[in-house]
């Protein structure tokens, strides 16, 4: 059965990606996450950013970016929103999606650090089927023309 995961790529007005650091990883993500049944790929992609990053795009409009392979097994169906940086700063950003560390059993939040990220950077922080996806396949590229943001 393939898995289907939704996220939401948030441009602010120099182009740049904002990302979350996935606690206890070395890897940089967007929000994004598995579909509940009976969820469309929308709600759930801005209930992922609500969860991860503490974001409300509801009354925003958003780009549909299509569904796209993602991984064996897994595909991803992203969507874009443009952003000010000004109004959305990575310190303000929360995680309310908790998980219990297999080790130590503390409980700690999906995501624990928040950045804006240039192409560059990206190519730095993200993890190797979600840089193929944005950066490769130029997906991050067509968001940001889409939403005037380079």
């Amino acid at each position: 059965m393939l898995l289907l995961s939704c996220g939401l790529l948030v441009i602010n007005e120099r182009g740049e990606l904002l990302v979350g650091h996935s606690t206890g990883s070395t890897l940089w993500d967007l929000p994004k996450g598995l579909i509940d049944p009976g969820e469309t790929p929308l709600a759930c992609a801005l209930r992922e950013a609500r969860e991860e990053f503490g974001l409300d795009f509801a009354a925003t409009p958003v780009d549909d970016l299509g569904r796209h392979p993602y991984y064996r097994g897994k595909d991803l169906h992203l969507f874009a929103v443009a952003a000010d940086s000004a109004a959305i700063r990575p310190q303000d950003c929360r995680c309310a999606s908790f998980f219990d560390e297999p080790r130590s059993g503390a409980r700690l939040p999906e995501i624990d650090a928040y950045a804006w990220a240039d192409e560059a950077r990206l190519g730095l922080l993200l993890g190797a089927s979600m840089k193929r996806l944005l950066l490769g396949k130029g997906l991050l590229a067509g968001a940001r023309a889409a939403l005037g943001r380079g």
